[in-house]
């Protein structure tokens, strides 16, 4: 299933997703992030008050490292600095959701494009191995857009054919984050 979509979702009684409730509010969502950043679904938990544990996350710049730990309760043992050598495994049931987006210049509009010709546009063979590894319930990958036009939508092909073998059924959309309340015009792939 693909499909862009242009405004917020509506319900039938039109009520914003922002106030939408929790089907189980004490429920404790875990959450494993690849290519981590500044944690933004980590954060997107604690804004919608999900309650959340964080069971790993990695980025290979220190920076962010710093600013990482700065912000949300993790040990060393639960961060990895490089994808490739990390091994999920250990976390095999443990982990309820794994959110991720691998750098975009690969497939980026305004880059230019090597795609899987560029290393960063094969991060998405680590993505699928951690995913492998831990099996979690329910997994999003994030990329921009220009991933689904990329080499006549060959790319895509190969990422989605990857993910499906991994035994999840996938979907896809491209999501504008101003849609959701945030004040960018910015078109992302959500693959989950």
């Amino acid at each position: 299933m693909s499909k862009i979509v242009n405004n917020q979702p509506n319900t039938p009684s039109k009520a914003s997703w922002k106030n939408s409730k929790l089907s189980k509010p004490e429920a404790v969502v875990r959450i494993g992030t690849l290519f981590s950043g500044i944690g933004a679904a980590e954060y997107a938990l604690k804004r919608l008050k999900v309650k959340s544990q964080i069971v790993f996350a990695g980025d290979i710049d220190p920076h962010v490292k710093a600013s990482y730990f700065a912000n949300y309760a993790i040990t060393e043992d639960r961060w990895h600095d490089d994808v490739h050598r990390f091994d999920a495994s250990p976390f095999k049931g443990k982990v309820d959701i794994v959110v991720g987006g691998a750098p975009c210049q690969a497939f980026s509009m305004v880059g230019k494009r090597g795609g899987l010709a560029d290393t960063r546009g094969t991060l998405f063979h680590e993505f699928a191995r951690v995913i492998r590894q831990c099996e979690p319930k329910i997994f999003i990958f994030e990329k921009v857009r220009g991933l689904l036009s990329h080499d006549e939508g060959n790319t895509w092909k190969v990422i989605q054919n990857k993910f499906e073998k991994l035994g999840y059924a996938i979907q896809h959309e491209v999501l504008n984050s101003r849609d959701f309340g945030i004040p960018q015009n910015r078109q992302r792939l959500f693959v989950v």
